[in-house]
């Protein structure tokens, strides 16, 4: 009942946070509308490579490379890991319709080291530094590299790419108040996105703390190893942790979070999709993928060349999503329907990353859409699919259960009867370790106790007569300080099977404590208990014993009389045996209304 109320509420949630999406979707285009467009800047670049990254920018002012310069035909400039240098030349007077206006140019990429020359018609310039090396050259704490170009007798810019991290230029030109609003603009899509997988992540751990399945523990580091991934992908962390993170975190911080994010996906679905229950095989795989992702970790932090790790890490992700990918096929073929929400969640993200590896590759156009507004959408409905999932599945194993349930009370009631007849026989044998003596395997003091509880009952509702014999086994310290207590105890068990095999059927005779041993006589007089007690005092007398030969016993006799307790009964045979020692051992004795007669059998 708790889980379905759960997983209702996990529905309403996501319904709630898809319309409010949808929305902000539709009226944020409506606002942009009344804002000036920037300027993307990717086909009014010439583009000049120098493989030998010696050429200055006094060799490019002096007209020398002037032919070696080619004109862009991309809205959009991608390099990717590049030992070239990369130099960017723009022509002001294309651009900047009103030189007067101050202006700002913005490289969206992730760059190691970015300069940006600003030209004058005199042939003198001045120079700006970004990137991750001159972070600290940026006024503006942004995740983008900003430029400010302010001269209105700018002529020209050059713009130098060059670093460890792939060379892109996805880049814009802004008049001031157009940036402003463009900043307004991110900063209020960026809350919501990351707002709406925070709150994801946060219901998901209450849910792990209601439920307490691992499968959505798992999934809340997924998620949160997401955030950071998404956030290391749009240089937030640059915008948020420069000022407290070295600068190498930052040129290594893409394969880092990516491997971090696929260790923690690993983990969900295996979990999830419980491969070592229905594919052995695949969990055998997503073990040496969760340890190869771990030391892909490790070395991203400790391998010098960014270019091999973060290589290593795309090919390793995609490796982990088309094998993760096939494990929800095999899973869903193999009838198990809570694998039919993760293959939509996980075939929209796989999609996602399949249009990324057809941008890298150049078979489709190079796009920022395709590396924020691709992956944020297949991140989000990926996230909603993961989670109906988990709900899902809860429901599904529910409902697994009412049905087996159901199936074994019409197919196995003949089995109840014979469960419980193994019960009874277990709680017997149960019983009867815990009223037999371990040693001597013959009742111990509890079921005495209970036995002759059972006997003064029925001597008072029926007016009938039962005895009692206590006996001690003579100088029996003596075995145990002269042979050893090993001896001792098979002279315990030796008389216990006297005892036992020399009794009436009626009788009991357990094992009092020590070499302490009582028979409780049903519906027996004083007489015939003195009898028995004779002869099971001859018996002891006449056995030959192991190692110790003869040992003899002596016996205290009584009988129930009217207004007698548990404890003067216990008390006068108690007596009588004391007596049976002080007069000479091997002998029985007996008392009754506190008179006192003797049977010597020495």
């Amino acid at each position: 009942m708790m889980k379905n109320k759960i997983i209702k509420t996990n529905l309403l949630f996501y319904f709630f946070i898809v319309l409010i999406f949808t929305f902000t979707q539709f009226s944020l285009p409506c606002h942009a509308a009344e804002l000036s467009e920037p300027t993307v800047l990717g086909k009014h670049y010439d583009v000049f490579r120098d493989p030998s990254k010696k050429i200055t920018i006094e060799d490019l002012l002096s007209s020398t490379y002037d032919n070696s310069f080619v004109a862009s035909k991309n809205n959009y400039l991608f390099f990717w890991h590049t030992d070239d240098t990369i130099w960017l030349r723009l022509d002001t007077d294309k651009l900047l319709k009103d030189k007067q206006e101050s202006y700002w140019l913005e490289v969206t990429d992730k760059l190691d080291n970015i300069e940006m020359y600003l030209v004058k018609e005199d042939g003198s310039y001045r120079v700006q530094k970004r990137g991750i090396s001159n972070m600290d050259d940026q006024n503006i704490h942004y995740r983008s590299n900003l430029f400010q170009i302010e001269e209105p007798t700018v002529k020209e810019i050059y713009i130098k790419l060059d670093g460890e991290l792939p060379l892109n230029a996805i880049s814009y030109l802004f008049t001031t108040d157009s940036f402003i609003n463009k900043i307004i603009d991110y900063k209020y899509l960026t809350g919501i996105f990351y707002g709406f997988l925070s709150a994801l992540l946060i219901y998901n751990l209450f849910l792990f703390f209601s439920l307490k399945e691992k499968a959505y523990f798992y999934y809340v580091l997924y998620m949160f190893s997401f955030i950071l991934y998404q956030a290391t992908l749009n240089s937030l962390d640059i915008e948020l942790a420069s000022q407290y993170l070295p600068k190498w975190y930052f040129i290594k911080s893409s394969a880092i979070s990516g491997n971090l994010l696929l260790l923690f996906m690993i983990l969900f679905c295996k979990e999830f999709l419980e491969l070592k229950k229905y594919l052995p095989r695949f969990h055998k795989i997503g073990n040496l993928l969760l340890w190869i992702t771990i030391l892909s970790l490790i070395a991203s932090f400790i391998v010098p060349d960014v270019t091999i790790a973060n290589n290593f890490t795309i090919i390793l992700a995609v490796v982990v999503f088309i094998s993760l990918w096939l494990s929800g096929i095999f899973v869903l073929l193999k009838g198990q329907k809570m694998a039919r929400f993760y293959m939509v969640g996980w075939t929209v993200l796989l999609g996602s990353i399949i249009v990324q590896a057809l941008a890298f590759l150049s078979i489709i156009p190079f796009h920022p859409i395709i590396f924020e507004e691709v992956p944020a959408i297949g991140a989000i409905f990926e996230s909603i699919f993961l989670s109906l999932a988990l709900g899902d599945k809860i429901n599904i194993i529910k409902k697994e259960h009412q049905e087996m349930q159901k199936m074994l009370n019409e197919t196995l009631e003949h089995k109840v009867k014979e469960r419980t007849q193994e019960l009874e026989r277990a709680k017997l044998e149960l019983e009867k370790l815990a009223n037999t003596d371990r040693l001597t395997q013959i009742p111990n003091r509890v079921r005495l106790d209970f036995v002759l509880e059972e006997a003064f009952e029925h001597a008072q509702h029926h007016e009938t007569m039962f005895s009692i014999i206590l006996l001690d086994i003579d100088y029996f310290k003596e075995v145990n300080d002269e042979f050893g207590h090993q001896v001792g105890d098979l002279v315990l068990m030796n008389v216990a099977e006297i005892l036992k095999n020399t009794i009436r059927e009626q009788d009991t005779v357990g094992r009092w404590g020590g070499e302490e041993f009582l028979v409780i006589c049903p519906q027996t007089t004083l007489d015939d208990a003195v009898k028995i007690s004779e002869k099971l005092r001859q018996q002891l007398e006449n056995y030959q014993f192991p190692i110790v030969q003869r040992k003899t016993s002596s016996f205290g006799v009584t009988s129930y009389i009217d207004g007698d307790t548990r404890n003067t009964l216990l008390s006068r045979c108690d007596l009588a045996l004391y007596q049976a020692k002080e007069r000479g051992r091997n002998c029985v004795e007996f008392l009754i209304d506190d008179v006192n007669d003797r049977i010597s059998c020495t």
